[in-house]
């Protein structure tokens, strides 16, 4: 007798697919690769790990047990050192560009962003180490997000391992997205004459607080000067909703974890950064489930 088993396609990996699709990422790098699995299931993999927050070696037997491969079509699950050297090997930037394709599925235009840097932790080398040599070891990895206040998804990612300044990164990572942005804030680190002018040439509403210098010449001669007609334009009410930048940081760090696994500089911030794609995926899931039920 013949049994028919109905195999239930995740969700999750519906929308890794889509987004992939959107990416115009290729399934196979090479017409002679084996084809066993594919560049699309082994993203959905590498952030199906990020999602449970746990190591790969410990992830491949989770999937086994949940019999993940009959959903995937495949013989077997890869072995965990096939997911490490799959991340190895991928540019960031390939993870960069699908964090930057989620926002294609809800088409999001004229866009109220802000953008922040948040750290998170490595756990190499460990703090009781440090204090051994006594000697002072970066132990996080910087990153910038730029994020929409009503979806409260990540629009764009960047990482970094070394002691950069947070305005550094205003300019390229708008730059991206700058015909889908109407309005940008940020915090007392990004206040730049450079930061703001980009903004206004590119018809980009920007609010930043002005940072307290030493009153000069001009100021103390009650003169206005440029940067004192520019404060009169920053609008506090506006500004206000920067906060929730702070709540997204907040929620990655519960849920996917606030540190990373990685022993090297380069793999840690492919790590954050698949973070911020297996956040995006999760907050579009729920928002799509929220518009049936409403529609029920």
């Amino acid at each position: 007798m013949n049994y028919i088993y109905e195999v239930k396609v995740n969700s999750f990996y519906q929308l890794v697919e889509k987004i992939c699709w959107l990416s115009n990422i290729k399934n196979t790098k090479s017409v002679f690769s084996k084809q066993m699995y594919g560049n699309i299931k082994l993203v959905f993999l590498v952030a199906y790990k990020e999602k449970l927050n746990v190591s790969y070696r410990r992830f491949t037997e989770i999937c086994e047990e949940n019999n993940l491969q009959r959903m995937l079509c495949l013989k077997r699950i890869p072995h965990f050192t096939t997911l490490q050297k799959f991340v190895k090997r991928t540019n960031k930037k390939l993870f960069e560009k699908l964090v930057k394709a989620c926002r294609k599925i809800l088409n999001l235009k004229n866009i109220e962003a802000s953008i922040d840097a948040t750290g998170f932790s490595n756990t190499n080398p460990s703090h009781h180490y440090c204090k051994r040599i006594n000697k002072s070891v970066k132990n996080y990895t910087k990153t910038t997000f730029l994020t929409d206040n009503k979806t409260k998804l990540i629009l764009n990612v960047n990482s970094v391992s070394d002691h950069t300044h947070d305005s550094k990164f205003f300019k390229p990572m708008i730059k991206e997205l700058k015909n889908s942005l109407k309005l940008v804030l940020a915090d007392k680190g990004y206040d730049s004459k450079e930061n703001r002018q980009y903004c206004w040439d590119n018809n980009i509403e920007v609010h930043i607080p002005f940072r307290q210098w030493s009153k000069t010449r001009k100021q103390q001669w009650n003169i206005p000067s440029k940067r004192m007609l520019n404060e009169k334009k920053f609008d506090q009410i506006k500004y206000n909703q920067r906060a929730l930048i702070e709540s997204i940081n907040s929620a990655i760090k519960r849920t996917l974890g606030s540190y990373v696994l990685a022993r090297n500089a380069s793999q840690q911030q492919k790590q954050v950064t698949l973070k911020a794609l297996t956040y995006n995926i999760e907050r579009i899931g729920r928002m799509i489930k929220i518009s049936i039920q409403m529609k029920i």
